[in-house]
């Protein structure tokens, strides 16, 4: 299902008026078009909060909560770049310093804002993968992004969002996944927050970055499903 603010829409709904439960209402849209029960909601990123969120707020339609690439809090800046400088290696860095020397400002102004972000999000890879030289190029046929509504999400809808928080604690089970070479979303940020979810099974993928579900798969789907099926 894509969202909000990754499909094309002619909704005349203005952004300032679009809310979190906008997207959970969206989500219980498709379950109940698609005749579903009960459902596992699965969300990457920043959609794991919706996944999550969608449980809280639909738990007797939400049978597990999947979530991937995520920190139970949005990080600050200050502290993922922290986590970059004593962390990584060199040549880890250099990737990164030769991958931004290698885009164009000029090039970049005349691009789409899309073409722009998903360049820039390419150079990145080092931040992103386990493996500094992945090729990310196979993103431009997936990303259709809304900017200003994409804006609104991270910077309104969930700009001081903690899982901790939040008024309602969530009983369902859920399946987090996250990568150790992630310089985005850190890992260790879970250390403190791992008993904010009752019913929580953590995974931290040694060999993934932000996406273990691409760089880690047979090990992924292995323990996805050795979980649902306890679950």
């Amino acid at each position: 299902m894509d969202l909000r603010h990754d499909a094309q829409s002619n909704s005349s709904l203005e952004i300032s008026k679009i809310t979190l439960d906008t997207y959970l209402d969206d989500i219980d849209k498709v379950r109940r078009t698609l005749g579903l029960d009960k459902t596992a909601v699965f969300g990457h990123s920043i959609h794991s909060y919706i996944a999550l969120e969608y449980a809280r707020k639909y738990p007797k339609n939400t049978s597990h909560v999947i979530m991937t690439g995520n920190t139970p809090y949005r990080v600050a800046a200050e502290v993922a770049d922290a986590f970059w400088e004593s962390d990584a290696s060199d040549e880890r860095k250099m990737i990164l310093k030769q991958n931004w020397e290698k885009i164009n400002e000029n090039e970049l102004s005349q691009m789409s804002s899309k073409d722009r972000s998903v360049r820039t999000y390419m150079a990145m890879a080092p931040k992103l993968f386990y493996d500094p030289r992945y090729d990310l190029s196979w993103i431009y046929e997936v990303v259709e992004s809304h900017r200003d509504l994409a804006n609104h999400l991270f910077q309104v809808i969930f700009k001081d969002y903690d899982i901790a928080k939040r008024p309602v604690r969530v009983g369902t089970p859920v399946f987090l996944a996250i990568g150790r070479y992630d310089y985005l979303w850190p890992y260790f940020i879970w250390d403190d927050r791992k008993d904010v979810l009752p019913n929580l099974s953590y995974n931290l993928f040694k060999k993934s970055g932000h996406f273990p579900m691409v760089e880690e798969q047979e090990l992924f789907d292995k323990k996805l499903i050795e979980w649902i099926k306890s679950h």
